[in-house]
């Protein structure tokens, strides 16, 4: 509340101005200030304005689904992360993990970029974010939580290679398979590909008994024609008769799965791996997995910030003092320290001498030795 931006912020009483506030201000995804973590950051300040404003619902579609700057994206994701139950994480974030948008969350990092859906997955994996402790999760509903984002790594290098062969999913009638939140696959036939969100694309696809369902682009595989397949097999057994090179044999075993048309791994294995991997670093934390000492406020600003030019200004606004130069008066010589001409000095000096000389200097020593 002591924070000079938040200050200004108190004056902006409408969701509109707190979003123009964001777009200019805010330049990093994290807790404080750069150097500091007493300094709370514009990101938070203007979250924690959204918490005493109130959104509704439609407004925070509007934050989450911002395509002018993706901070204010973050800044939805926390007000959900801090202010939702954690039975309904999943329902409002789940869609966001597979969100394919890039940008820089520290500025501390300069260079190191991940995704919004690794972002939100973030959120809902780790206990802490940056400096601050995020609210806990009951661990009924982590382990929920765990079963729906295991696949997700697969789901996004599916996405990658499936953008490659987009048009093949653009044709009406295509053969696809989709695996549904359960784990089990579902064949069909595309319908059409969703592009209303560039980074969350999807694909309609119309199943066995006439229903039509949307799956994400990493959730969907090609399906071959089956006698297509008869086809290329025969074909394939006739060229390996006629060569037989260990050279090609090897290249070939160690080629990574096609995931346009493999279903790769199951979601048993890939459930396993994730728990093996939280329980390691449980275990084996290290680095910046260990709490660090807070800096103090004095600390902080002492300390070199790469920020921009905005943050700079208010960090200067609600901290600079203007230093007070104390000029150092010319030490007095002698002269002056005693204030009194050099004729005059003389003058006293020999009164003082003829006083002594009077006193003292009159006497006869013989006399003084015979009285």
């Amino acid at each position: 509340l002591k924070n000079t931006y938040f200050k200004t912020l108190v004056k902006i009483d409408t969701f509109e101005g707190i979003m123009d506030e964001m777009y200019q201000y805010v330049e990093t995804a994290e807790t404080y200030g750069g150097g500091s973590t007493t300094v709370p950051s514009s990101l938070f300040c203007c979250l924690y304005r959204l918490f005493t404003i109130g959104l509704s619902y439609d407004e925070l579609s509007l934050v989450c689904e911002s395509k002018d700057w993706p901070y204010i994206r973050c800044c939805g994701f926390l007000y959900i992360r801090f202010g939702c139950a954690p039975e309904k994480l999943w329902d409002f974030l789940g869609e966001y993990c597979v969100d394919d948008e890039e940008f820089e969350p520290s500025k501390s990092t300069p260079g190191f970029i991940v995704t919004i859906g690794e972002y939100v997955e973030s959120l809902l994996m780790d206990e802490r974010y940056y400096f601050s402790t995020l609210p806990r999760i009951p661990m009924g509903v982590k382990k929920k939580i765990e079963e729906k984002v295991a696949p997700l790594g697969q789901y996004r290098r599916r996405a990658v290679q499936n953008k490659a062969v987009l048009q093949s999913f653009k044709e009406p009638g295509t053969l696809v398979e989709a695996c549904r939140d359960n784990g089990t696959w579902v064949e069909g036939t595309v319908v059409q590909v969703i592009e209303s969100v560039s980074t969350r694309l999807s694909v309609r696809i119309r199943v066995a008994d006439g229903k039509e369902e949307v799956y994400h682009l990493g959730r969907v595989i090609l399906r071959e024609d089956p006698r297509k397949v008869t086809a290329a097999k025969a074909s394939d057994e006739r060229a390996k008769s006629r060569s037989r090179s260990p050279k090609r044999e090897a290249l070939g075993r160690s080629s990574s799965p096609d995931l346009t048309r493999s279903r790769g791994q199951s979601r048993d294995e890939m459930l396993d791996e994730l728990r093996a991997k939280q329980r390691e670093r449980a275990v084996c934390s290290t680095g910046k997995d260990y709490h660090k000492k807070p800096i103090g406020f004095m600390s902080g600003l002492a300390m070199k910030r790469d920020v921009g030019q905005a943050s700079t200004r208010l960090r200067e606004e609600e901290t600079y003092a203007p230093r007070q130069v104390e000029h150092r008066q010319k030490m007095p010589d002698s002269d002056m320290l005693l204030g009194r001409p050099e004729s005059e000095r003389d003058r006293e000096k020999e009164l003082l001498k003829q006083q002594l000389f009077e006193k003292y200097g009159n006497i006869n020593p013989r006399a003084a030795t015979k009285e």
